[in-house]
């Protein structure tokens, strides 16, 4: 049964850097909440315009230029009034920037405290190759000093392995990157390299994603095959390797780049993947990536794309079942072709794929556990 609008519990949901409708904190978390029919909405997060209105959810904006310190550092009162405003019974915190001034407010305003943990935020700092060492461990104890605080009701973690790596984080729930959407029915792909194939590399764009691994590797597989076609779409945060990639890629008319200082909307992403014949996933194998399972891992299986990646067994025990994916070693371009050549001669999504990679069947675990939270 729905609650009238004068019933609805406030819920607020926020971050820095992530776009207002960031594909986990709007369409899963958010979303998720919203079906209950329980809660009044709001959400803080990243954008460079005035926040769309929406009648079922509020946005707000934490912050509207994406490098300016300064903005940065207002982030943090605009957070507090927007929680005096809201007075919200639960509080989502997205980001660890907004850790010590939720806990502070906590007994002041009487809401339940929810971390969201994303990332492990301490080991990501060693995939940033423009930081210092002194940076990296200035950066590095602010972060513990936040996830510190007191008052932090539950967490919810990203990814399997977080609850080893940060085996402080507890009461915990599991809440993985899975597919938001339905699983595309394909079968018993093989593609032709006679025709025109679309390859894509999707998301965040940097050296620890291998972005550019990928692209030297693709253009290894143009000397034999000239008619193929490579999309790079993502968020590229250095920008002495976005101007490398443009550099390179400009030599090919087979190559092409949307990058972004900005976060790029999902759906523009999503609507790259969708027209892809097979994804490239060309992460180094680091201790901050080796123990994650990617979100594109998800969204190529329910999509029913095959995906060249790099080789990790973790990877390869979740596409052994119904053959989705193919590992190469990206380094090796001289084996490029002979790779491709093994990669051509299997058939890919041979058995279905199962309903597990989808959110759903994490959604109802995730509404239980705000409702036992509120309760």
């Amino acid at each position: 049964m729905s609650l009238d609008g004068a019933n609805l519990i406030p819920v607020v949901i926020a971050s820095t850097l992530k776009p207002i409708k960031d594909v986990r904190v709007f369409q899963k978390l958010a979303l998720s909440l919203g079906e209950t029919n329980k809660y009044s909405l709001n959400i803080i997060g990243f954008s460079s315009e005035k926040p769309e209105f929406d009648s079922k959810i509020r946005f707000f904006s934490s912050m509207s230029h994406f490098r300016a310190k300064w903005d940065r550092i207002w982030a943090q009162f605009r957070f507090v009034w927007r929680l005096i405003q809201i007075k919200p019974k639960l509080l989502i915190c997205c980001t660890y920037e907004y850790l010590p001034l939720a806990s502070l407010l906590k007994p002041l305003i009487g809401y339940r405290f929810v971390f969201d943990v994303q990332e492990n935020y301490q080991r990501n700092l060693d995939l940033n190759p423009s930081l210092s060492v002194r940076k990296k461990k200035l950066i590095g104890w602010l972060i513990r000093k936040a996830e510190q605080v007191p008052g932090i009701d539950l967490f919810l973690l990203a990814e399997k392995c977080y609850q080893t790596e940060m085996p402080m984080k507890r009461p915990f729930l599991i809440l993985e990157n899975k597919y938001q959407g339905n699983i595309r029915a394909v079968r018993n792909i093989r593609l032709d390299p006679s025709l025109p194939i679309h390859f894509c590399i999707t998301g965040t764009l940097s050296p620890s994603f291998g972005t550019w691994e990928g692209l030297t590797w693709f253009q290894k597989l143009l000397e034999a095959y000239p008619h193929f076609q490579l999309t790079i779409i993502g968020h590229c945060p250095i920008p002495a390797y976005q101007r490398q990639l443009h550099q390179e890629a400009a030599k090919y008319d087979q190559i092409h780049l949307v990058i972004s200082d900005l976060p790029i909307p999902h759906d523009q992403i999503q609507e790259v993947l969708r027209s892809a014949q097979a994804a490239i996933l060309p992460y180094q194998i680091q201790p901050a990536i080796r123990e994650k399972m990617p979100t594109k891992l998800f969204e190529c299986a329910a999509l029913g794309i095959p995906v060249l990646m790099t080789p990790n067994p973790k990877w390869e025990k979740f596409y052994h079942n119904f053959t989705g994916g193919f590992s190469v070693d990206f380094q090796q371009t001289d084996q490029a072709l002979a790779t491709f050549q093994q990669f051509l001669s299997l058939t890919y999504f041979s058995t279905p794929v199962p309903e597990s990679v989808l959110w759903k069947t994490e959604k109802l675990h995730f509404q239980e556990a705000i409702q036992n939270l509120l309760s």
